[in-house]
């Protein structure tokens, strides 16, 4: 490697919360982020305005100076206009500095209500490459979404780091839901379900985690007849407090209608809880039906409720689940897989 081979990640903050920090943490801890220089260049803060317009200003004065340092700017965006606009004038300075571009698109069948935003078309066409999640959404650029964009799109999926002290046993009695609370989420779906086969299984109890609308969701199990004892909301997990709830999970659960590439699956296949969700996003490329993942149709709330149950009752099917969700995670999304297709990624773009 040449001593100028150098790369700058633009994004959302380290410490935000959400898919994209966590993304970003997680390559932060691999190889390649030494092997070529690389330095994070947060664009957006969570706040209120005045938060958010201070830290976007700092990191253009940054920008301003240092980005002539790279040879690649490497941006983690989603196709919304505020998020465009808010990282345009780094990628402004990329185009002025003649650097290759990157643009890595943290989103999945979202992407499709964007194919006629202008500055979202402007921007990949002045990219050198463009980096999707999953190889569906590769296949809808190039067949359907952008059949113009000359763009090269390339596929990237989300890495795992591995936990060695992730206990290897089956837990029960625990339903798990990880999200920001909207209806995107189908929150409301999976207490819909819930409520209908409750009754049967007492000794089972559902834990739903994450921040956002958690008070209508509390209501709304309110109105369902839920109780504490069935259902419960502790909130934006991290850490070692994450770490406990997810150890005693028995099924999770993804009621999404949108999601890009959602890491939280690969957290429950991790450790080794089975999958209840939906085909959404990127995850029918990788999902084995009744190996990895049992699905339901969007929306479908007596569905849901039947999967749910089945596998309560079917201990080893949880069983047969759980051990192939650790091994496939592993082998298919290990940092060191995506690790070694990234430093491809970068030596050909330079090169």
């Amino acid at each position: 490697m040449r001593r100028g081979e150098r790369i700058m990640m633009v994004g959302s903050a380290e410490r935000s919360r959400g898919g994209v920090a966590s993304v970003i943490r997680t390559m932060k801890a691999m190889p390649f982020w030494n092997n070529y220089n690389c330095f994070w260049l947060g664009t957006q803060i969570q706040g209120n305005k005045l938060q958010k317009l201070s830290y976007a200003l700092k990191s253009y004065f940054v920008a301003l100076f240092r980005i002539w340092k790279y040879d690649v700017i490497h941006f983690h965006t989603v196709p919304d206009f505020i998020c465009l606009v808010i990282q345009l004038p780094v990628f402004l300075l990329a185009v002025g500095g003649r650097k290759k571009i990157i643009m890595q698109l943290h989103m999945g069948n979202q992407l499709e209500e964007h194919t006629h935003d202008r500055l979202f078309n402007w921007c990949m066409r002045r990219s050198d490459l463009i980096i999707v999640l999953a190889d569906l959404w590769k296949n809808k650029f190039e067949t359907e979404w952008f059949p113009n964009l000359k763009t090269p799109v390339r596929v990237l999926h989300n890495a795992i780091m591995h936990m060695e002290d992730i206990p290897y046993e089956l837990h029960d009695n625990t339903i798990l839901f990880a999200a920001y609370f909207d209806k995107n989420k189908g929150y409301n779906l999976l207490l819909d379900a819930y409520k209908k086969i409750y009754r049967k299984y007492p000794e089972w109890h559902l834990i739903m985690m994450g921040n956002g609308g958690v008070n209508d969701a509390k209501e709304y199990a309110k109105r369902l007849g839920l109780t504490e004892k069935d259902v419960s909301f502790p909130g934006y997990l991290t850490g070692n407090a994450k770490k406990d709830v997810f150890q005693k999970g028995g099924i999770f659960c993804l009621c999404s209608y949108q999601e890009g590439f959602p890491i939280v699956v690969l957290e429950s296949w991790q450790y080794g809880i089975p999958l209840v969700t939906t085909p959404v996003g990127g995850l029918p490329d990788v999902i084995v039906n009744g190996k990895n993942a049992i699905t339901f149709p969007f929306g479908d709330i007596d569905c849901l409720a039947k999967q749910i149950q089945l596998l309560i009752e079917d201990k080893n099917k949880r069983k047969e689940m759980s051990d192939f969700s650790k091994v496939f995670v592993e082998k298919n999304f290990s940092t060191t897989l995506i690790n070694s297709k990234l430093e491809e990624i970068y030596k050909n773009l330079i090169s």
